[in-house]
């Protein structure tokens, strides 16, 4: 779906982008005018890897997600080299973790039957957390994020003059966004299932398939608080085809300065020097991106 959106988003900008330019029949004049008028909209759309920044002692970012992102943008002119630049999209983003397994640490999580992450409460009784019949204990090996966000980019746009019908820019500010869904991907070094056998509950260990799950809702562990700021600076250039209508290219960094998830997890418990204990695994994975855009400015 995603990649059908993409497409749908990308030959829709070049179909504008071609009518526009045959049917044309501005003067020279008019045409440097109208790039550089007062207000222009447009739309985008950028595929991007993107990655987690962590300083964590139990885990390590293990490799980026392939997503993309589409939007409309809003462009205002302040002077004739400076814009500012914004506008509402939305980023399929992501980012794999690796957690750390051996002979004095383990960072562990508990499954039901619907795939569904079980809460660990302060003193909750074992019989109720991972004893409970029908709940997995994993131990946790790779988690691969995937976020969608609606985002709103809150830029300074410095552009020089224009070159035979090109120009060139270079863009810097912030971006808001808000969370609008969660889901990971896990794999687990092992598992041992809960079952009733007579009377009493004993763990069974599960193998195979079993200690992999897809589409995993972690929305709940992500921070209380759904809105992401962070930092976008890029460089690109725009090519004018037909009076204010013009094809933009840009290669932006972004960088968040907000966690994504609970600095102290709800969910994911660690047990170190075999203490067999749960406690609180500690999160704190900053989003980095590479955006590749591509769009069209009315």
């Amino acid at each position: 779906m995603k990649k059908f959106l993409f497409a749908v988003c990308f030959f829709s900008l070049m179909g504008v982008a071609m009518q526009a330019q045959v049917t044309n029949t501005a003067t020279p004049e008019a045409k440097a005018e109208n790039f550089d008028k007062k207000f222009r909209f447009g739309l985008r759309a950028n595929p991007q890897p993107s990655w987690f920044k962590s300083g964590n002692t139990g885990s390590k970012p293990s490799g980026a997600y392939f997503g993309f992102g589409f939007g409309l943008v809003m462009e205002f002119k302040l002077s004739n080299i400076v814009h500012f630049s914004t506008g509402i999209g939305g980023d399929f983003e992501g980012g794999s973790i690796s957690y750390r397994n051996d002979a004095t640490y383990q960072v562990r999580v508990v499954m039901d039957n619907e795939n569904e992450m079980v809460e660990h409460k302060k003193d909750m009784a074992d019989a109720d957390y991972h004893l409970k019949s029908g709940n997995t204990l994993y131990v946790l090996k790779d988690r691969t994020y995937k976020s969608t966000m609606v985002s709103i980019p809150l830029l300074l746009k410095m552009m020089t003059n224009e070159y035979n019908g090109m120009k060139y820019f270079a863009v810097f500010g912030g971006e808001l966004a808000f969370r609008a869904g969660m889901k990971a991907n896990d794999s687990y070094y092992s598992g041992l299932k809960a079952v009733t056998s007579g009377t009493t509950i004993v763990q069974t260990p599960v193998s195979g398939d079993a200690l992999k799950s897809n589409n995993v809702a972690v929305g709940d562990d992500a921070l209380v608080i759904p809105a992401r700021f962070g930092m976008n600076l890029g460089l690109g250039t725009e090519y004018r085809i037909a009076g204010s209508t013009s094809l933009v290219f840009s290669v932006n960094y972004f960088q968040s300065f907000t966690n994504m998830m609970k600095k102290n997890s709800d969910y994911l418990t660690k047990d170190e020097v075999g203490s067999n204990t749960f406690t609180q695994f500690n999160q704190a994975y900053f989003m980095r991106a590479v955006r590749i855009n591509v769009g069209i400015m009315f």
